[in-house]
């Protein structure tokens, strides 16, 4: 077995165990939802509270197995890598649902550390996946009109992502210090290192296209 199914695997397992472990001793009414300071703003009975996330997770993996066995996902290290995205988005939720956990058994977590540090970690996982998706596919990458018509554009602007998922993870953490905007940060560096690659593959595609025209 991929040592990534196995790990994909073993993270619904955590997430079913831990809502199983939670549940006996949960309240009535928990959190499933925090607003832009990190704090919970929606409440729900425990059932349905606990059972959302792995729920999120499974049905994350569900779909995108079957997208990426209906559509393909590339060369085998391609493969390897999007396998690799699927597991680092289960491990994001499941950080979440033990954010969860630690609030329902009345020891929340700082907010202000908790969620900038998570998705800069989820960020800096990008950085490093990024340029291992080595050939076009329709499922995961950066797929632009220019990466998809151009191999050598598809592998400048992942490589270009690396460094920019990166840096997006330093912008993140310094949400830390700014309580009022932490998900902005959060959000926003996300967004501006989409848009910058977006930009990315164009000049790289005109580029070539001078060179070669």
């Amino acid at each position: 077995m991929e040592t990534h199914r196995f790990v994909l695997y073993a993270v619904i397992a955590l997430s079913l165990l831990t809502a199983a472990l939670i549940h006996p001793v949960a309240p009535e009414i928990i959190p499933t939802h925090w607003n832009l300071s990190g704090e919970p703003d929606a409440w729900s009975d425990t059932a349905y509270g606990l059972a959302i996330i792995p729920a999120i997770i499974i049905a994350s993996a569900l779909l995108f197995g079957m997208l990426i066995r209906h559509f393909g996902s590339g060369d085998m290290r391609t493969q390897r890598a999007a396998g690799w995205f699927i597991v680092l988005l289960l491990g994001l939720l499941y950080a979440i649902q033990i954010n969860q956990a630690f609030t329902v058994l009345g020891h929340p977590v700082d907010p202000l550390l908790f969620f900038p540090v998570i998705f800069a970690l989820f960020y800096l996982g990008i950085s490093f996946l990024l340029p291992r998706l080595s050939s076009q596919n329709p499922v995961i990458g950066i797929r632009t009109p220019w990466t998809m018509k151009n191999a050598i554009v598809w592998e400048r602007t992942h490589q270009a992502g690396a460094r920019t998922f990166r840096i997006a993870a330093g912008l993140t953490l310094l949400g830390a210090f700014f309580p009022d905007y932490l998900f902005l940060f959060i959000i926003g560096s996300a967004l501006g290192a989409t848009i910058w690659l977006v930009i990315v593959s164009y000049r790289e595609y005109r580029r070539l296209e001078t060179i070669h025209g």
